[in-house]
């Protein structure tokens, strides 16, 4: 079987812009705020041909309300620091308690489609913000290329469900028991309700062909 994809459902040209904007603003907002200056985000992006149904506006006003002082603390208390390490680590290997081979596969990702990290990320390659932004990544290169279209198309097929919908729901799981109104704990469940639409919707957009012949 060989896949392909549907480009009457996929409408790539319609699409690619908005799911690449949410994608990098949910990589903006979990990133971590002791090493990158306050996201600039206005109110009023634009997120039109979204071929899902989706409002961020409650999120970002909410988490641009706050104090970067105030983000530092709720991060670093979630995600970073903690007697016995963090309540709710934000990188997958340490989330799954690192997993044989998972830092490899990004790797290969990373590598096939020439994304590249700076070389003070490269330690963090598993860092929910990175994931994110891969994924930003492939979809612009879906919009962008010719020759390898599809390729990026199921690229971002594969690595949602190898390396997001595989975490980021068990991880909103255990922000939810610790605490439930928490902004980033908001975040991440608006994060996995919008990977749950995203991925549902691409596997509409994908066709299997059988090439064996007859």
């Amino acid at each position: 079987m060989e896949r392909t994809t549907i480009e009457a459902k996929r409408q790539t040209k319609l699409t690619a812009v908005s799911r690449a904007t949410v994608y990098s603003l949910f990589s903006q907002l979990l990133s971590s705020p002791h090493e990158l200056k306050p996201i600039s985000l206005t109110p009023d992006f634009s997120l039109e041909g979204l071929p899902i149904d989706f409002d961020v506006s409650n999120m970002t006003d909410e988490y641009l309300n706050l104090d970067h002082e105030e983000l530092r603390l709720r991060y670093s208390g979630l995600f970073e620091v903690g007697d016995d390490g963090p309540p709710a680590p934000i990188r997958e290997d340490l989330f799954l308690a690192q997993p044989a081979k998972l830092r490899e596969d990004l790797v290969r990702f990373y590598d096939y489609f020439g994304y590249e990290l700076n070389e003070e990320f490269q330690w963090q390659m598993d860092h929910l913000s990175i994931e994110l932004e891969f994924m930003h990544f492939l979809i612009i290169g879906e919009l962008r290329s010719d020759a390898d279209k599809l390729s990026f198309q199921l690229g971002q097929f594969d690595f949602i469900e190898k390396h997001l919908i595989n975490w980021v729901p068990l991880l909103s799981k255990k922000l939810s028991g610790l605490d439930h109104s928490d902004i980033y704990t908001k975040i991440v469940i608006e994060l996995d309700q919008f990977l749950l639409s995203d991925h549902n919707w691409q596997k509409e957009t994908i066709s299997q062909i059988d090439v064996a012949g007859g």
